[in-house]
């Protein structure tokens, strides 16, 4: 309870997960992992603060269906919100990012990369939303540096690309956008 914040991901137990959602005071930060996995988060997403679910990950947790338009998009954010959830963060792969917080909305399409291995993509995103949240970041900022730390990850063989630092995710990111809601 003494940390700036908390990162699980559901390959913890449920009973686990449900004991540091119920206990956890610090900021709670989750990934689910996998639609298999993420049904242990269930009962909890009102006590997180951050959410990293892909787009079936979303579709499963908020019982929206995201088609092809940005409105299922939206739909889901907003249920997940509606939770008590503060912040959601969808990813959806070759197709960039939609983030949510409170009215804010921002989605980046996904930066350029020559891609040598997609492990360690994941959490270097997490990492860098973790990052910048505690920089204090706004949404939009913080998708941007999460979306270019993950971007840097999967451009190196190893599981964990020496060239992510940063110096090097400030440099990759998208120029500013302005942020809408």
């Amino acid at each position: 309870n003494a940390a700036a914040l908390v990162v699980v991901d559901t390959n913890l137990p449920k009973a686990s997960l449900d004991y540091l959602a119920q206990h956890c005071t610090a900021p709670l930060f989750a990934d689910p992992v996998s639609t298999k996995k993420a049904v242990k988060l269930l009962g909890n997403l009102g006590r997180l603060h951050t959410l990293k679910p892909n787009r079936l990950e979303a579709e499963l947790l908020s019982g929206v269906a995201i088609g092809a338009d940005s409105r299922g998009l939206e739909r889901a954010a907003q249920t997940l919100l509606d939770t008590g959830l503060q912040r959601v963060f969808i990813t959806l792969g070759t197709e960039g990012i939609y983030a949510a917080q409170g009215t804010q909305r921002c989605f980046l399409p996904a930066l350029p990369a020559k891609i040598r291995s997609a492990t360690g993509g994941g959490d270097a995103f997490m990492a860098g939303l973790a990052w910048a949240y505690l920089r204090g970041e706004s949404l939009n900022e913080t998708t941007r540096l999460a979306l270019a730390a993950a971007t840097i990850a999967v451009e190196g063989a190893q599981t964990i690309n020496p060239a992510l630092s940063p110096q090097a995710v400030r440099a990759r990111r998208f120029p500013k956008q302005e942020e809408t809601g």
